[in-house]
């Protein structure tokens, strides 16, 4: 029997909206404007506009995609500080920790106080049928993501499933963006499970089915919100006839969430 699941958290727990994104975007901009002020950037090398900070985390974002392309991702503190270098912002070193970690803070909140994602109708059933029937099973999130865990548990919170989660592990604090290896390992670390004790869920057949085959995790490709795609991105990928894991590493499709309780049992 398995001893912990892991979830991909969007378009697997949650999903957004356009308008949502959009939403936090302006939230970032106007909340890192009143950062800059109040740390006493706002004078320096001229004055700080909202349009420069737009500008400023457009070009952030076109960095960090080049990172992506590697499997890497930066913390929230580690963006704070890009985005005050590409404003021309510097401070003594004296500071320079404290803001930082403001900066990160406010990139990883702004938005996420009350204007939440959508959760999956099928992740409070799922997640409270695996406790219910399988104590001891520990669960755990492995997301790319680019907010702090701290942020995710307070939207958790706010949909009333943090206390169902053992462990979250997120690519902005880990450093690895999913399909790397370091990044399931970190999240079996953290539930102290090996990687044939534990199955991995998540919409994105490279991200998650193949990722986490890699390590030697079963792995189920959840398809229940592939319809949520056309918003705004491609569909993900079905799993080749011809994808091959190691004889003890399963894979499977699923369109249902409720899926999961009984493949622990077989598995």
């Amino acid at each position: 029997m398995l001893k912990a699941v892991t979830f991909d958290m969007w378009l697997t727990l949650i999903w957004d909206s356009k308008e949502l994104e959009e939403y936090r975007k302006l939230r970032r901009i106007i909340n890192f404007h009143r950062l800059t002020t109040r740390v006493g950037a706002g004078s320096t090398k001229g004055k700080i506009t909202y349009n420069s900070i737009r500008l400023g985390m457009e070009e952030l974002s076109v960095k960090v995609e080049k990172l992506y392309k590697k499997g890497l991702d930066v913390s929230p503190e580690d963006r704070g500080r890009m985005l005050f270098e590409l404003l021309g912002v510097k401070f003594d070193r004296s500071e320079a920790e404290r803001v930082y970690y403001e900066a990160g803070r406010t990139l990883s909140n702004s938005g996420y106080y009350s204007r939440y994602p959508n959760l999956n109708p099928e992740a409070i059933p799922t997640l409270r049928a695996l406790k219910n029937k399988y104590p001891n099973l520990k669960l755990g999130l492995v997301s790319n993501a680019a907010r702090s865990s701290n942020t995710y548990r307070r939207m958790f919170r706010s949909f009333g499933i943090s206390s169902y989660f053992d462990s979250l592990t997120i690519s902005c604090e880990v450093g690895f963006l999913k399909p790397r290896r370091e990044i399931f390992e970190s999240a079996l670390r953290s539930l102290n499970v090996k990687p044939h004790e534990a199955l991995h869920v998540g919409d994105l057949f490279d991200a998650d089915v193949k990722g986490a085959a890699s390590v030697g995790m079963h792995s189920a490709l959840y398809t229940g919100l592939w319809h949520k795609y056309a918003e705004y991105m491609n569909p993900g990928e079905r799993i080749p006839q011809g994808f091959k894991t190691k004889p003890s590493v399963t894979t499977t499709e699923i369109s249902k969430l409720t899926e999961v309780v009984p493949m622990v049992k077989e598995l």
